[in-house]
Formats: structure tokens, sequence, C-alpha cells
């Protein structure tokens, strides 16, 4: 398990609470060397701070500080820092800009795809807003009750969505476009407990398409085309956009 975790790291939701109100930022950064025991020195331990704080672009000066004197997007930067200390090669995103404004959200989208180039990271970036989705992943799954549903590239998903659960959550991103005539697509019924699920396939109780084989029969996960799979028993019936 100490091995794993050097190579796989957590990126929290609230940037407020995430960071300890009584150590430096220089001791938050590094507290993952020290734990794992991945430096030999002190020195070496700064070094890499250091090394990670320039590029998280944070302000050397600051390493001294503590987190109440710093905004929530320079602290989102600080727990960045401190997740990719160790070099890993796998980081979770966990709704890491949700807590944010707007325009602060762009701002550390915009490191995270800085860092992912430079250091060659993989990010699994969980997130409710679909446009973020769009902006910064690559692949995209979506999930129901706890089940992957679809999984595709991401400009593959958003033009052409194969599971009814991922055509409405799209259908409902608002567009700017006065000529845009797409309607939000409304799904009827309560959300089922992911404790007690129905049977068959989870999303029978909303779907649009259902049909007695969908309360029966859980759908097998199968690929469509390279890169993009769906669990759904007629996803080929589903209109295109």
């Amino acid at each position: 398990l100490k091995n794993y975790r050097k190579l796989a790291q957590l990126i929290f939701q609230d940037p407020y609470a995430a960071l300890s109100p009584r150590m430096t930022v220089r001791d938050i950064i590094a507290e993952p060397l020290e734990v794992m025991k991945l430096t030999k020195s002190r020195e070496e331990t700064d070094e890499r701070v250091r090394d990670i704080a320039v590029k998280c672009r944070l302000n050397l000066e600051h390493l001294r500080r503590f987190p109440h004197a710093f905004s929530g997007g320079q602290r989102q930067r600080i727990s960045i820092a401190r997740s990719l200390v160790c070099n890993p090669d796998f980081v979770v995103a966990d709704e890491s800009v949700a807590a944010l404004d707007v325009s602060i959200q762009a701002d550390i989208l915009n490191l995270l795809q800085s860092l992912q180039d430079e250091l060659g990271i993989t990010f699994l970036f969980i997130s409710h807003d679909l446009s973020v989705v769009a902006h910064i992943c690559d692949h995209v799954a979506v999930m129901y009750l706890g089940s992957l549903v679809e999984s595709a590239p991401a400009r593959k998903l958003f033009a052409s969505p194969r599971h009814p659960y991922t055509k409405a959550l799209l259908s409902a991103i608002p567009s700017l476009d006065p000529d845009d005539r797409k309607k939000s697509q409304k799904l009827e019924g309560e959300i089922p407990s992911p404790v007690n699920p129905p049977s068959g396939c989870k999303f029978h109780t909303r779907c649009p398409m259902v049909e007695a084989r969908c309360r029966s029969e859980i759908p097998e996960w199968r690929e469509l085309s390279a890169g993009h799979s769906v669990a759904c028993h007629f996803s080929e019936k589903l209109p295109n956009p």
C-alpha cells in the first residue's frame, strides 16, 4: 500500500477544509515526502517543495505563510502542489473546482492541463459540471447509481451519446445560441436508492425508451466503436442528435 500511495494521489474538493491551519505552506506540501520517507534530507525535501511550487505557480515567499492568508484559488494550487510533490502517475481530482468562482475555475483547469502536459500525469476528473468536463477531459465516463452506463472520447460522447441517460444529461446544458432550439429532455420519476436499486437496468424506472427486457435483464457492457462503450439494450435505437 505504501508503494501505491506515491503513485496515486487525491486533490480534494474544498480547498478551505483540505489544508491544516496550523501548518505552513512549506510543511503542507512537504508532508507526503516526509510521511512516505521519499527524501533523504531536509535540503532535498525543500528542493522538491520549491520545484513543485513553481510548477503550480506559487510564489516561493508564500511557503512560510499559513493557509488563512490565501484565497480559494491559491489554496487549491497549494493542494495541487501537495498532491504532485511525490511525482504520482495517477491523480484523482474530486470536484476540484466546484467550490471556486468561475473566473478562478478557468485558472485552475488551465493549470491542471499544463501540469498534465509537463509531467505526463493521468487525471481522473470527477465533476457534475458538464462544461468543465468538456473543457478538460480527453475521455469521459458517465455513471448512474454507481454504475458505468457509457464511456467514450469526449468529443464523440458530446456529439453522439448512445445511452438515454447521457443524452438527457447533455440536453440540459444551456446554450448561448438563440438559434439553438435543442430541448431539454426531462426525466420523469424519482431517483431510485443506490442501496436498493431497481432490477434489470438501473435506469429503467426513468428511461423514455424502456421496454420489458430492461426491467429484468442487466444490460451488458459492450463496445460500439473504438473507445466507445455503453450499457444499454437498445442504444442503436437512440435517435441521433
